[in-house]
């Protein structure tokens, strides 16, 4: 019986938003949904996604391409993940193809390459009168298979029209292949293939064959020797295989597990939990032990204990024989709670972030699928990992914005993870000092259950808050970016030999760069940004587009000498820290310093023994890390934030002066934080400075609630963009007009406008934004007119960004 599979093909094309149909081979016969398999699509190879397989009509269905190969030797998905597939697809508007690639490790199984080899035809009389580079390209293919990036990469761009040339005359042939894009990685061991006396026989009789002599008294001596000993013993290939030949020695492959953090855990004892701990696991775990989906929003101040929490969880989970998805923010929190995890559970954690390499995050799904591992720590990505039955969803630090991707599929990380649970049956806990105001507002209407850590573990108070009002700094003739208070804080604190960190959200050197005779400001050609001064390599940069050049020396408007950088960063504040406290060691962490693979955990963990005396950074050093020696907290300037023209600016203001100002006071010693600030009579200070969340989300709730905004609405934000500015306002009001005579009368369309970065690489955008309280009506509207298919127009479904 001939079976036939519907395939999504994974290639990034917004059209492409329907299966194929392909032929099953009788070889191939155990294919089923789920399965990732090789595809001939347009002449090349792909990857698709199998998501049905059923008998094939013989007359209709005998024109059909086959399948090539299976890429796994199982099912990748299961019918959980593709059912959360299929509902990324539908919520986010997205290709299904788009949805179930973000389960898979690099995004694609699969690297496509087409490979030119010579044909053997004549080519003397076509390659006579033609340019040199034609006869050194044909050359080239002639000596061996060679792909386009090779050959350009080996002569210049020229070679892709010569290429085409000779493929067009027959000389040349373009084959399309495909290679795995991650496999499994193996180590060659060898041993004695003969019985001791045997081995010892050969090696007394052996002349002058010294490398012989070597290994085989080696593995006399040890049993198995891996590459290293080899390389020691300077055994070449060649021996082994001679000794492999004869029957003395065999050579067997182990996997192994590449895993950057294999060293990650400490031994450290797990404290027994406190009381505030113990009555929120005792309405958590039931949940966890009875296998049913329910959500909890555990709001716990900084220093409550809530990793703790995270971990009897997830024991309760385990235990059941069940797996757990444990997320974090950002990267650079990953190293603290992975050791605290290994500490507890060891080899049963694997960790997967955008950092890794894609044969490291292969790993640990292989570990996972197959269960030699039940727990997975990492950013976003986590929540894809291929766990055949989570009992346990962990988000910590709920309320932070880069849980929502910012390209397609923009989804939220919170959102998919309780789609998971629920169709899996597990716990949800969120966590957060600073819940986001729409799962604070969902928690307290019963979505979900709100559990409360009010109490630091120790019985340690919150760090005191002293605001500073940096317009009184000005008046008093202060113009440096540290203010006296905070510079009076920072010299007490190392003289304690007591540690501090500062919280700067903007990286750089100054913010912009401006002639001050004729007030030309250096800007991005590409982008509508001004270009930011980064001391180290005398360069300005673009944070959009990351193009770079060369710092001026004269006004490139006006020639003038009088060139002046403006604004703060967080090597300018590196700068003033070291003329202001010379003594004091201070190291920096912002995009700058953690390009590098671990780089986060390098200087986190050099911080945290003591190397240094203060953490200088952005976002990446406010939240999470729990350092016990950090007695002081600085935030240089808390308007960074606070007037965005977004809607959320307030919330991001609290969310950031409160996460810094609870890394201070962790470890006994009481702890002091400075703000500095234009605006101290701003609600979101005051909050912040307090560590009163009710009163925040009070005054921000009536906020929401006034203008329409989240949770009192649904946000839908469209950018179009073009290369050409008029035609994509143009194609932007078309768009805004058409959803206005499709929507019903209770959704706001409003724009289009400009976004507040008008350009990017030279591509225009506009923005449409939709406030909705049916969102099923806002996608149907979509459909109708093929909005989700458009490349021009970026859908955005509940973005956390309307900038």
């Amino acid at each position: 019986m001939a079976l036939i599979a519907e395939v999504f093909v994974n290639l990034p094309a917004r059209r492409l938003n329907h299966s194929f149909t392909y032929l099953v081979p009788d070889e191939l016969g155990q294919i089923g949904p789920g399965w990732r398999v090789l595809v001939p699509f347009g002449g090349r190879k792909a990857e698709g996604f199998v998501v049905s397989v059923g008998e094939a009509d013989a007359a209709a269905d005998a024109e059909l391409k086959s399948i090539m190969d299976a890429i796994d030797d199982g099912p990748w998905f299961t019918d959980q993940m593709l059912a959360v597939a299929a509902w990324i697809s539908e919520y986010y508007l997205c290709t299904p193809a788009e949805a179930m690639r973000l389960f898979v490790p690099g995004k694609a199984g699969i690297k496509s390459a087409t490979v030119y080899r010579a044909t053997g035809l004549a080519a003397e009389e076509f390659l006579t009168g033609r340019p040199p580079l034609a006869g050194k390209v044909y050359a080239a293919v002639s000596a061996g298979p060679r792909t386009l990036a090779q050959l350009t990469g080996e002569f210049d761009s020229g070679a892709a029209a010569v290429l085409r040339l000779l493929v067009r005359h027959g000389l040349v042939a373009a084959k399309a292949t495909a290679r795995r894009t991650a496999r499994t990685q193996y180590r060659t061991y060898w041993r004695l293939a003969v019985d001791e006396a045997a081995a010892t026989s050969f090696l007394a009789n052996l002349k002058g064959r010294q490398a012989q002599g070597r290994l085989l008294a080696a593995l006399l001596a040890d049993g198995r020797l891996g590459p290293e000993d080899l390389k020691r013993l300077k055994v070449a290939a060649t021996t082994t295989k001679s000794l492999e030949a004869a029957g003395l020695v065999a050579a067997e492959r182990e996997a192994v597990v590449r895993d950057s953090y294999a060293g990650a855990a400490t031994g450290a004892l797990i404290p027994a939990p406190t009381e505030e701990q113990r009555a929120v696991l005792a309405a958590l775990l039931p949940a966890v032990q009875a296998k049913r989906f329910e959500s909890f929003l555990l709001h716990g101040v900084t220093g409550s204990g809530k990793t703790q929490v995270y971990i009897e969880a997830a024991a309760a989970a385990r235990a059941a024989g069940r797996q757990v998805v444990v997320l974090v923010p950002e990267i650079a929190l990953t190293g603290q709670i992975v050791t605290r995890f290994k500490a507890r559970f060891g080899d049963d954690v694997v960790v997967a972030h955008s950092k890794l390499s894609v044969g490291e995050r292969y790993d640990a799904w292989q570990r996972l699928r197959s269960g030699t591992a039940g727990i997975v720590i990492g950013a976003r990505s986590a929540v894809f990992a291929p766990v055949p039955d989570p009992g346990l969803f962990v988000i910590d630090e709920e309320q932070e914005f880069t849980y929502k991707q910012e390209e397609s599929p923009r989804y939220h990380t919170r959102e998919v993870a309780l789609k998971r649970a629920a169709l899996a049956g597990a716990a949800v806990v969120l966590g957060s000092a600073t819940p986001a105001v729409e799962t604070y507002h969902d928690a307290c209407a019963g979505r979900h259950r709100l559990l409360a850590m009010p109490s630091r573990v120790d019985g340690s108070p919150l760090p005191v808050v002293q605001v500073v009002d940096m317009r009184e700094e000005l008046k008093a003739g202060r113009r440096s970016v540290i203010s006296a208070p905070l510079r009076e804080l920072l010299t007490e604190t190392v003289d304690r030999r007591e540690q501090a960190i500062l919280f700067l959200n903007r990286r750089g050197y100054a913010t912009f760069v401006l002639c001050r005779d004729c007030g030309e400001v250096m800007r991005c050609g590409r982008c509508a940004v001004s270009l930011v001064y980064h001391a180290a390599g005398n360069v300005l940069r673009c944070h959009y587009c990351q193009a770079c050049q060369p710092a001026p020396d004269v006004c490139p408007a006006c020639g003038s000498r009088y060139i002046r950088y403006f604004g703060t960063g967080t090597q300018k504040v590196e700068e003033e820290l070291a003329a202001l406290l010379p003594a004091a060691r201070v190291v920096r962490m912002d995009q700058d310093t953690t390009g590098g693979k671990m780089a986060h955990d390098r200087i986190l963990s050099a911080f945290a023994a003591g190397r240094y005396d203060i953490l200088l950074g952005t976002q990446m050093v406010a939240k999470g890390h729990d350092i016990k020696q950090v007695t002081a907290v600085g935030v240089i300037s808390a308007d960074t934030s606070l007037y965005l023209p977004d809607f959320r600016a307030a919330e991001r203001t609290f969310m950031l002066l409160t996460q810094a100002a609870g890394r201070a006071g962790r470890g006994g010693a009481p702890g002091r934080v400075v703000v500095q600030t234009y605006s101290p009579e701003h609600y979101a200070v005051q909050a912040g400075a307090r560590h009163d969340y009710a009163a925040f989300y009070e005054e921000e709730l009536a906020c929401r609630r006034e203008l329409g905004y989240p949770p009192f609405a649904s946000l839908v934000k469209l950018t179009v963009q073009g290369e050409d500015e008029v035609k994509a306002r143009r194609q932007a009001e078309e768009t805004a007009a058409a959803l206005r005579a499709r929507l019903p009368d209770k959704t706001m369309v409003v724009g289009p406008f400009a976004a507040p970065i008008a350009r990017i690489s030279d591509i225009y955008r506009l923005h449409i934004l939709i406030k909705t309280t049916d969102t099923a009506a806002a996608r149907a509207a979509f459909k109708a007119l093929g909005l989700e298919k458009r490349s021009d127009i970026a859908i955005d479904v509940d973005p956390v960004n309307v900038m």
